[in-house]
């Protein structure tokens, strides 16, 4: 009995050991300068470089890189700055420049102190960062380069981009990827869901335990750390991620942040798991949501000098920029690294078709059965023609017939398959079709239509309520386009009703 007590204790802990090192010293993310790949480099057509430097926060030295168009800017650019979550590095932001660089925005981002390159033994999730976050934004103000600023974090990021945007109210935006609402329920929960071996009765000693470890080593308290606290003093306007199946930070964490937002304030929900790949539409939603915002607080906020502008048209003020060489005439090198090679592969394909001339018929002959395949799908014969222009295969052509403003192109013809969808359906269905990083279809910027329904059918209804949040809503009467939609965007049975409430959706019975 003696042998299974000391056993049992040995395994307490191992635990308790594992819990603290969770919250300040979870595996480091080291790699070497050459990972950044090269200073300059291209992306479609539009040459980039990479500015590294360095900045000093409380904690010492961080290491930060710039990314912006290689060409002397005639007027400041919008900036975003890029926040990684508690097991990364600055390398992570590599997802997002194919989707921000070629909207005219400028990304900066940082080894936060305590991961990556950068000075520090511990993280905080979020405590300490915040801090790092305010002196890079304080840098970034100071460059007559960067006119508005937003934000963009996934995870210790999130939480780290929440705690700032409550003091700061000269953000544009935000993206908010995976937050927690605070930091003792993620624990609480972790050890209830069996992730960690510690009895019930004993879980108030290990957390005070773990309290007092933390406040030794890292200097704050973790159990204090309270982002859904900030959210309530934050008024920018925030677009929420969340993976459905994350099992490490719950959904509702993302959902009570949201709830608790002072701001304008959207949620998108999508598979992948709290560290798993985000899906095209996502990355490109995101973006989306950051030009406007920054773009409207460029024209009437006041968090940015007199006289500076937003570079408004994509591209026109850079229209020769794929000149832009070394000065001996050869081309920079494309941006290449081991974490990023097939993002780079992606990027490219979102250029545009690099077929060489002796494909060319072969495109012509996919062209014509893309476009006579939406015709059958119920669209007129010039919306179908026009929408091969935009995409390479019948997904993305249906993306962006589906995303047009108006009626004018996303009209079925009457007898013929299928009912009329709104940009966001449009969105869903991308994002079900394709799992690649940068989307080949041409976003366009405009306001969401609501949700218009055509029912040529009452809606099924299926037998089984105890489902999916979506089949909980077609046994309700629901149709499945708007059980999908909602889905999408809501969590809770109480969220979707509310947001079917604001549509203003009727059940067929």
């Amino acid at each position: 009995m003696g042998d299974q007590g000391a056993s049992w204790l040995g395994k307490v802990g191992d635990t308790y050991n594992m819990l603290w090192k969770i919250v300040i010293r979870p595996p480091r993310d080291l790699y070497s300068p050459e990972e950044l790949g090269p200073v300059k480099f291209r992306l479609g057509k539009r040459v980039y470089e990479r500015r590294d430097l360095q900045l000093r926060s409380s904690r010492g030295v961080l290491e930060c890189s710039h990314f912006l168009p290689a060409k002397p800017q005639e007027v400041p650019r919008p900036c975003v700055v890029y926040l990684h979550g508690n097991c990364s590095s600055r390398l992570e932001a590599f997802d997002a420049l194919p989707v921000l660089l070629p909207r005219d925005l400028t990304v900066f981002c940082l080894d936060l102190s305590g991961s990556g390159r950068s000075d520090g033994e511990y993280i905080s999730l979020g405590h300490h960062e915040e801090r790092d976050l305010k002196v890079v934004l304080q840098h970034l103000r100071s460059l007559d380069t960067v006119s508005t600023i937003g934000l963009w974090g996934r995870s210790m990021g999130a939480t780290t981009s929440i705690l700032r945007a409550a003091e700061d109210h000269a953000l544009a935006a935000c993206v908010l990827d995976s937050a927690f609402r605070d930091l003792r329920t993620v624990a609480e929960e972790l050890v209830t869901r069996g992730r960690f071996p510690v009895p019930q009765f004993l879980l108030s000693w290990a957390l005070e335990m773990v309290r007092t470890e933390v406040s030794t080593r890292a200097g704050f308290d973790p159990l204090e750390l309270t982002p859904i606290n900030s959210a309530s003093r934050a008024v920018c306007p925030a677009l929420f991620g969340v993976a459905a199946d994350d099992t490490f930070v719950m959904p509702h964490h993302t959902q009570d942040l949201h709830d608790a937002w002072a701001g304008e304030r959207t949620l998108r929900v999508f598979n992948g798991g709290h560290n798993g790949v985000r899906p095209t539409w996502f990355l490109e939603e995101a973006a989306e949501f950051l030009v406007e915002r920054m773009r409207t607080r460029s024209v009437f906020g006041d968090d940015i000098t007199p006289g500076r502008r937003f570079a408004a048209s994509s591209g026109a003020q850079d229209k020769d920029e794929d000149d832009s060489g070394d000065g001996d005439g050869s081309q920079p090198p494309r941006l290449v690294s081991p974490l990023t090679e097939r993002l780079q592969f992606d990027a490219d394909s979102a250029a545009g078709p690099t077929s060489p001339p002796d494909k060319g018929t072969e495109n012509i002959k996919h062209q014509q059965q893309m476009a006579s395949d939406l015709t059958r799908l119920g669209f007129g014969q010039e919306a179908a023609e026009l929408a091969t222009q935009h995409g390479r295969t019948i997904e993305e052509c249906l993306e962006w017939l589906l995303r047009q403003p108006g009626d004018e192109f996303a009209r079925i013809e009457p007898g013929r398959p299928g009912t009329r969808e709104t940009g966001e359906a449009g969105s869903r269905q991308n994002g079900r079709g394709t799992s690649s990083r940068a989307s080949g279809v041409s976003k366009q910027s405009h306001r969401k239509q609501p949700i218009t329904e055509v029912a040529s059918s009452p809606p099924r209804r299926r037998g089984n309520p105890a489902g999916k949040l979506s089949e909980q809503l077609l046994f309700l009467g629901f149709n499945e386009d708007e059980s999908d939609l909602a889905s999408k965007r809501c969590l809770t049975m109480d969220a979707a009703m509310d947001f079917m409430a604001q549509q203003q959706v009727t059940v067929h019975l």
